[in-house]
């Protein structure tokens, strides 16, 4: 098997899966700045740019934070979003620091491994199929339907 390949294609699942988790972090941070600032302000801006946005402010202190507001635990969509959430937290996690396995991968299956506890996780069209329905279903819910049609061509 061509090890350049496979590398290859690790590099486009990293890239596609840690960009797009980007925007999904970024749209639950406007989510949060909504709830606690409805109305466009300094102080609303300042809550976002010195507290949400901030390396301090992690994407897992962003889920926790969300999923301890009495509000959105209310919601009908709730536990959906929370699933969502952390999959695609998880997933973006294993991509940024886990390793390659080269002897497990192959064209279809990319194999990456935790370096710490050996744990596998493989890396398919379906796998990537997956981590899209969990993107549709949070930019819905985090109200960037507009970024969702510019990602599906309108679709």
């Amino acid at each position: 098997m061509d090890k350049k390949i496979i590398r290859e294609k690790l590099s486009l699942f990293r890239g596609i899966i840690i960009s797009d988790a980007t925007v999904i972090e970024r749209a639950l941070g406007w989510k949060l700045r909504t709830y606690f600032f409805p109305k466009t302000n300094q102080q609303a801006s300042d809550f976002l740019y010195y507290i949400i946005e901030t390396s301090h402010f992690s994407f897992d202190k962003k889920i926790s934070l969300y999923e301890q507001i009495p509000y959105f635990k209310k919601l009908k969509q709730y536990s959906k979003i929370k699933s969502s959430l952390r999959f695609v937290q998880q997933l973006r996690n294993a991509l940024a620091h886990w390793d390659l396995d080269e002897k497990m991968s192959n064209e279809n299956e990319i194999v990456i491994c935790n370096p710490n506890t050996f744990k596998r996780l493989i890396l398919n069209d379906e796998v990537m199929e997956k981590f899209r329905e969990h993107e549709k279903i949070l930019l819905k819910a985090f109200g960037w339907e507009q970024t969702l049609k510019e990602k599906t061509g309108n679709k």
